[in-house]
């Protein structure tokens, strides 16, 4: 066997076993679950926005 020959049988061998491999498994991502300061956020913005609607409707009057 030659030089030229015994490259190719590695590339070919090096080749076969990347086509064996099992490409690596992504995890799934898990769903965000509501904590308790989500909750908190939501009743402050709403609260905040109450409050602002009623400084503009006692200027507009």
């Amino acid at each position: 066997m030659d030089s030229d020959s015994k490259k190719l049988a590695a590339i070919a061998g090096v080749m076969a076993m990347i086509d064996i491999e099992t490409p690596p498994a992504i995890p799934r991502r898990e769903p965000d679950l509501p904590t308790p300061w989500a909750a908190y956020s939501r009743q402050q913005t709403m609260q905040y926005r109450d409050i602002t609607q009623r400084r503009i409707i006692k200027r507009t009057r």
